[in-house]
Formats: structure tokens, sequence, C-alpha cells
């Protein structure tokens, strides 16, 4: 529930933007869940989406596929890398990683860019692990392994989570009117309840 509330918790414009990649992201994964030997690839699911709504690529969308198909492994890595930085106050790396690697899978392929991609993440991880390590035992505390691990936990949570946020976000919208919400109580109206409180113990104490 806590992980839901973190994703949610996003500014107006991140939140349209994780809803559009969520939703890329959803149809490609889906597609290749559905037919791993000829499942579209992220230039196809954005032509298919483009085609609904009477958007047609023309020569310059091909360009742009081409030009990310020479990206290849090196997007891939850096998708990986995008993973690892994503924090719960900076939520974006994880987008922008996954975009990363649904292009360079263009040429490594769907299960060859999740799994470079997986191993980038867990190897930067590992080797902040090893340098915290390192540090802890020549008396520098500036990386703590507990704090690592648990920032890399938060981060791979995080980025996994990107494909569900827009089934998320429509969940939460379609139950929060049927939500029963607490009572909020207000600061400055309080505190004059207890002053008026403490005036009237004074005056039966007198």
């Amino acid at each position: 529930m806590r992980l839901c509330r973190v994703v949610l918790q996003r500014p107006r414009w991140q939140q349209f933007a994780a809803f559009v990649i969520s939703l890329w992201t959803l149809a490609w994964i889906t597609g290749h869940f559905l037919a791993p030997v000829e499942g579209p690839s992220a230039i196809d699911v954005l032509d298919r989406f483009g085609a609904r709504f009477g958007v047609v690529g023309g020569p310059w969308a091909q360009q742009l596929a081409a030009a990310w198909r020479e990206g290849g492994a090196a997007l891939v890595v850096l998708g990986g890398l995008l993973w690892a930085a994503t924090t719960e106050r900076g939520q974006t790396p994880a987008l922008l990683g996954w975009v990363a690697v649904m292009l360079g899978a263009e040429r490594l392929g769907y299960r060859p860019a999740i799994l470079v991609a997986l191993a980038t993440m867990v190897g930067f991880v590992a080797v902040l692990w090893v340098a915290a390590r390192l540090a802890r035992r020549f008396g520098h505390g500036a990386l703590l392994p507990p704090d690592v691990l648990r920032a890399g936990v938060t981060a791979a949570a995080l980025s996994a989570v990107v494909p569900l946020f827009a089934p998320l976000l429509f969940l939460s919208r379609l139950g929060s009117p049927y939500l029963t919400k607490g009572p909020r109580v207000i600061p400055s109206a309080r505190g004059e309840d207890d002053a008026v409180g403490g005036r009237s113990r004074r005056s039966t104490a007198e």
C-alpha cells in the first residue's frame, strides 16, 4: 500500500508523463507476452497508438527508429543505470529508463534488453555495496551497506511498477469517491481549544 501511495503521489505533469509511458510499456510487454516470437517493437506500439488517433509517422519516424537501433546496448545500459538512480522523491529516472530500454530493444530484442538492463542495475548496486563494505572497514562512513541495499530495493520496486502505473491511477480515480476519509484536525482550532481548556482549569482551581 505504501508503494502505491508513493507511486501515485507526484505532480500533475509527472502523472501525465508516467501515464503515457506506462501505457506504452504495458502494451510492449503484453505484446511480447502474447507473441514471444513476433512481439511488437516499441516503435511499432507507438505507430499503432498513433494510427488510432489519426497520426501517421512519415519518413522522419523511420529515420528516428533507425537511429535508435544504432544505440542498441548503450541505451539499454543507460536504462539500467537510470533504474538504479530512482528514489521515492525522484521517480523520473524510472520512466526515462524504461524508454531507453524499449528503444534499445529495437536492436537487441525484448528479452536480451530486459536482462541487460536488470544486470546493469544489480551490478551497479553490487558495486556500491562492495564500496560501502570497504569504506566501513577503513573507517569511512559515507556509504553504509544497509542503506545501499535499501536504496537498491526501493529503486527496483519503483522501476518495476512503472508499467502498472496507468491501471493503478485508473483504479485510484475510480475508487476515490467511495473511500471514507477521516476528519481533518485544524491545528489553529485545536490550539484554541487547548487554551480555553487551560483557562477553565485555572479558573476552577482558583
